[in-house]
C-alpha cells in the first residue's frame, strides 16, 4: 500500500505539492535532448533527473491557494535559478555519461 492511501494521510491532496526545481531540470532536460546533447534512452534521462535534482536544495511550492501571493512563476523564471538548474543537469549528465546504465 502507498503511503499517502494510508489513513489519516488519504484524506490530503498530495498532488497539489510540486517541488520547483523539477520543472527547471526537466525544462533542461527537454531542450539538451531536442538539441541532441544528451543521451535519451530512459536510464540516462531518469539518472540525470535525479541526480540532478539531489544536488539542488527542496523548494516545494504548495499550488493553488497562495499563487496570488507568491506565483511559481517568481521561482521558475528566475534566471538564477535557471542557471543553477542548468548546471546541476550539466554536471549530473557528465556523471551519467562517465558511468551509463545503459
Amino acid at each position: 500500500m502507498n503511503v499517502r492511501e494510508r489513513s489519516p494521510l488519504n484524506r490530503y491532496d498530495f498532488s497539489r505539492m510540486v517541488n520547483m526545481w523539477e520543472t527547471l531540470v526537466l525544462e533542461v532536460i527537454a531542450d539538451m535532448i531536442e538539441r541532441n546533447e544528451m543521451c535519451s534512452c530512459h536510464d540516462c534521462v531518469l539518472d540525470t533527473c535525479a541526480l540532478a535534482l539531489n544536488s539542488l536544495p527542496s523548494r516545494y511550492w504548495i499550488l493553488g491557494s497562495y499563487d496570488a501571493f507568491s506565483p511559481p512563476e517568481s521561482f521558475t523564471e528566475d534566471s538564477m535559478n535557471v542557471r543553477l538548474a542548468e548546471e546541476a543537469v550539466l554536471k549530473a549528465y557528465r556523471l551519467v555519461q562517465a558511468n551509463p546504465h545503459h
